[in-house]
């Protein structure tokens, strides 16, 4: 039986279907008005709900004090006892949740999860943990991802090559099947900015684009080209792993983020700039799971492909990795090879990173993570989990368009605009375009199409995770609009842009309370960020005492601006191509200040130390630094983040900012109390942002 969650998870059951008296269950219980054997079988199991008759007496045939078990689907459940598997188990932790599944009375209870609870006050027994290594070892995944920018470049030319890559793929796919019968046919996922039918214009590449390029200048056959939208699914019933199936190119924009994989995906091309990394982020996932399970022994049909261009290569492959971690395969995010376009992959070796001689010998490094305070537990905390801690306690109910009175309609009438482009001579003979005046159009509204309720409830449920509050809040503010006269054509005409202001104005109020929450909980100790003397080596985390990176045979040593050796990075070598700009020239500042004692950019591989707040995304700094206190001998921890001048004032910085200060301010209000000591830096501890324009002179607090 496949069941939501959410259709069985309420703290008040009555107005679930699943727990009403439905009569289409007798076989499974003794006839109404038996009470004996009502009795007897609540007495067996207990927790079965049973019909109030207490507003029933001897008219109508109800003897005081009887009982009469409801034959509902709920009751079923507990009386069979089930096995239940539980998908995505770490959002079923909430008391709720826990409560509605231990009421089924089941055998056993299955949790498949990426982040297992495994430490918590109700943790996860943990019997299999499949890392991203162990899903190459048994042949599953796609190793190593190849991603290829090109330098100052536009999209066409991206695709080209893309294309390009995808014939190579095929013809290697055509010798494996003359040469063993195994049928792969590799498919090309092209992330597009825009699939709207009105969304079409030079500023951005939409879907039509795209396919219109791949028809007309590539060549590719009609039949051989899908599009996947939320609102177009040419994919349909095509089944791609069949060898009748003609697909070799997917066109989307975010349809294919989650929740779909097909192992024939091989390459992922985005032709987008300003969202490149993001759209990497959510869809290298797609392109990842290996055909049968198995190898080829044909490298290029082992490995995936992404193609981006006039990106910074360091942000892609940043993305890159992003997304193999929300994939729970942080553990292969290095595997990540990166090049410029029309050059070959250089050779990546792995090197092992030792200390400097001169720091050989320091105490062990810890550093305090973001926990949780839980009484279960036998150290009294267990890690932040945001949404446990954060939306689990958000009042959900609370929620609801705060624009709806006032939201203004676009227009009233769906319309079409009809421009006609002829080639005319002119009067001294020469060419020229002929561009007569747009003809606007209304079209008539189809009362039968009416609103995809179902869709726009999928749109919301970006910032409202469960669907039945998504629900909610749209009914109220369709309600609200309806009974301010607007017409269904109205709200179909403009139900794209509602749910655009929706989404934007309940981000921002769940953004608001998620604050209020994590601040609240700060206060009152809930929250903490400290160091435990604990068996569990996840509450702290440790620096280190040798580093293993993927180098390359072109890949580069950092020295000082002046050609000399660094002295005071904490390990032997830096690379280069580890750092961008910003951070290479804070590290070239930090390498000479006198009162910097060894300085270590922390963000370098899958155990880099990451902080979290009142957002769902982790903070990964990028650079940790021990800053030797004036004539006091003593040591305290600078972390710093670094942002590009194109990065300042947005969204994500400003949270990081104030998520800094924060934590800056309980740090040093914990040291004060001695409710946190840091062995290896007794002055304490500081986060601080760097801005690009700026640097130079935020930094010198920092290290005096």
């Amino acid at each position: 039986m496949l069941l939501m969650l959410q259709s069985s998870a309420r703290q008040s059951k009555e107005t679930l279907r699943m727990f009403r008296d439905s009569g289409r269950f007798t076989t499974f219980f003794p006839i109404e008005d038996d009470t004996t054997a009502n009795e007897a079988l609540l007495n067996n199991i207990r927790n079965l709900d049973c019909n109030d008759l207490s507003d029933y007496g001897w008219q109508e045939g109800i003897a005081p004090g009887s009982v009469s078990v409801k034959q509902s689907l709920g009751n079923v459940l507990r009386m069979v006892r089930p096995v239940i598997i539980v998908d995505e188990g770490h959002k079923a932790y909430s008391e709720t949740a826990r409560e509605t599944l231990c009421g089924f009375n089941p055998k056993f209870i299955l949790e498949l999860s990426a982040t297992p609870n495994a430490n918590g006050k109700h943790h996860s027994n943990v019997l299999v943990n499949v890392s991203g290594q162990a899903l190459k070892d048994e042949q599953m995944i796609k190793l190593p991802i190849n991603l290829i920018n090109e330098d100052k470049s536009e999209w066409k030319h991206t695709l080209s090559l893309a294309h390009a890559k995808l014939a190579e793929l095929e013809k290697d796919a055509g010798q494996l099947q003359n040469e063993t019968g195994r049928y792969i046919r590799p498919i090309m996922l092209i992330r597009v900015e825009r699939t709207g039918k009105d969304q079409r214009d030079l500023a951005f590449v939409h879907a039509e684009d795209a396919r219109e390029y791949l028809i007309e200048k590539l060549g590719v056959n009609e039949n051989e080209i899908r599009l996947k939208t939320s609102d177009k699914d040419e994919l349909g019933d095509d089944d791609l792993l069949s060898e009748m199936c003609p697909v070799k190119y997917i066109i989307t924009k975010d349809a294919l983020r989650e929740g779909w994989d097909c192992p024939f995906a091989y390459v992922l091309t985005v032709l987008s700039i300003m969202t490149a990394k993001t759209a990497i982020t959510q869809m290298i996932g797609r392109v990842l799971r290996q055909p049968h399970a198995r190898l080829t022994q044909k490298p290029s049909l082992d490995e995936c492909y992404v193609y981006t261009f006039d990106q910074d290569v360091m942000e892609a492959v940043a993305g890159v990795k992003q997304g193999l971690e929300e994939e729970g395969m942080g553990d292969v995010a290095n595997q990540v090879k990166a090049s410029e376009a029309n050059k070959p992959a250089a050779v990546v070796s792995k090197e092992t990173l030792l200390r400097r001689e001169c720091f050989r010998n320091l105490p062990k490094i810890f550093l305090p993570r973001v926990l949780h305070r839980d009484a279960g537990n036998k150290d009294g905390y267990r890690l932040f989990d945001y949404e446990r801690d954060v939306l689990g306690d958000l009042d959900w109910e609370s929620l609801s368009y705060l624009n709806a009175e006032n939201f203004q309609l676009v227009d009233d009438k769906l319309k079409r605009t009809i421009a006609r482009i002829d080639y005319k001579m002119s009067k001294d003979n020469q060419g020229e375009l002929d561009l007569a005046d747009p003809v606007h159009e209304n079209i008539e509204f189809d009362p039968s199409a009416g609103l995809d309720i179902s869709f726009m409830v999928r749109q919301l449920t970006d910032v409202i995770p469960n669907p039945w509050q998504a629900m909610r809040v749209l009914t109220h503010t369709l309600d609200i609009l309806r009974s301010n006269g607007v017409t269904e054509e109205a709200l179909f005409t403009n139900r794209l842009e509602l749910l655009k202001e929706m989404k934007r104005d309940i981000k921002q109020q769940v953004a608001q309370l998620s604050e209020q929450i994590f601040r609240s909980k700060l206060d009152k100790g809930d929250i903490s960020l400290r160091l435990l003397a604990s068996d569990n080596e996840k509450l702290n985390w440790e620096l280190a005492q040798t580093l293993e990176v993927n180098v390359s045979e072109h890949d580069q040593v950092l020295r000082r601006k002046d050609g000399s050796e660094l002295e005071k990075s904490l390990f032997e070598k830096v690379y280069q191509n580890g750092l961008n700009n910003l951070e290479r020239d804070t590290a070239w500042y930090l390498d000479k200040q006198e009162s910097v004692y060894w300085w270590h950019r922390i963000a370098v591989n899958q155990r880099e130390y990451s902080l979290q707040g009142w957002q769902k995304q982790k903070v990964y700094p990028d650079l940790l630094v021990c800053v030797e206190q004036p004539n006091s001998g003593s040591f305290r921890f600078s972390v710093l983040e670094t942002k590009g001048e194109h990065l300042k004032g947005n969204d994500d910085t400003e949270y990081k900012r104030r998520l800094f200060e924060l934590l800056t301010e309980h740090v040093k209000t914990a040291v004060d109390a001695g409710e946190l000591t840091l062995e290896a830096a007794s002055g304490g501890m500081s986060f601080k942002m760097l801005m690009e324009d700026s640097w130079s002179q935020e930094i010198v607090p920092e290290l005096n």
